[in-house]
């Protein structure tokens, strides 16, 4: 399994500096909370050095609400980042608090068709049942180099020809707009062309957001990297990636639409689901 592993051990040294006194604790009982983790991707296992303690409570830090009394537990973060996590630990009267910073910097996503990378990334977006086509739903990861997709077909997901628009600037005042995503869209960028085929090009956008002004600045070989369409639970799958290094100065999120369509041009699939008052992009954070 590919895995991308922080590790951190904190020292004694720093145990006996960093551990905080909490009201009723006795320096001399022995009692000492402290921990150690181990991240891989967004799940992290959490190992207790604490001493001379019976009782334990974990705050993740990271807006969850999800606590837990084990010992040494396992905690499925939700995105990258730094997060406060602190160990409370008891015995009788007496209470210890360590805390230290846990950094996630998400899974190692690589574009192989091993989609393991992917189990605990949630969904960006999923259509509502019985819309969008042959389009069901997307998770979606932003490392510093690429970003990456994960799409969830029908079994009658082809992918053909796709369309994914891309409004690189968070900006729906620029970049081209589309009727069919009266909500919100804003594409600078038109990546169009076929995974089955092996063809495909990187289009940006120029002049008024009304206009239809795509030119090819460079191709899928250059641009993209992607997977062979697989079939998990009944539905078709693929994987792929974009670089970054050609999207300008990103900021924040990246906004996109897809739209899947058959060698002969027809629309069968979108995500998110266009051609509704309320379409729009979707969003992914970056």
């Amino acid at each position: 399994m590919k895995k991308n592993i922080v590790l951190m051990y904190s020292l004694l040294a720093a145990v006996l500096l960093v551990g905080a006194c909490k009201k009723g604790e006795d320096e001399g009982s022995g009692t000492k909370a402290v921990f150690s983790y181990v991240a891989d991707g967004y799940k992290v296992n959490f190992t207790n050095f604490s001493t001379n303690s019976t009782e334990f409570m974990w705050d993740f830090g990271d807006g969850s609400n999800e606590t837990s009394t084990k010992k040494s537990p396992q905690h499925i973060f939700k995105s990258k980042g730094n997060f406060l996590v602190s160990l409370t630990t008891k015995n009788g009267d007496i209470t210890s608090q360590f805390i230290d910073t846990v950094t996630i910097v998400g899974p190692n996503i690589k574009i192989d068709g091993d989609f393991t990378d992917w189990e605990y990334v949630g969904y960006t977006f999923t259509n509502e049942a019985g819309k969008g086509g042959n389009l069901l739903a997307i998770k979606t990861f932003a490392s510093s180099t690429a970003i990456n997709f994960y799409l969830e077909g029908t079994a009658d997901m082809k992918m053909e020809i796709l369309d994914l628009y891309l409004d690189a600037d968070n900006n729906t005042a620029t970049g081209f707009s589309t009727w069919q995503y009266p909500a919100g869209s804003g594409a600078e960028f038109l990546f169009e062309g076929s995974f089955v085929g092996g063809w495909g090009d990187m289009y940006a956008h120029s002049g008024p957001p009304a206009g239809f002004n795509f030119a090819p600045i460079s191709s899928f070989a250059e641009e993209l990297s992607y997977s062979t369409i697989k079939t998990v639970s009944g539905k078709k799958v693929i994987e792929f990636s974009i670089k970054r290094n050609k999207l300008g100065a990103l900021k924040n999120f990246v906004n996109f639409s897809i739209t899947e369509l058959t060698s002969g041009w027809a629309d069968v699939g979108s995500l998110p689901v266009s051609q509704t008052p309320t379409s729009t992009y979707g969003k992914i954070p970056l």
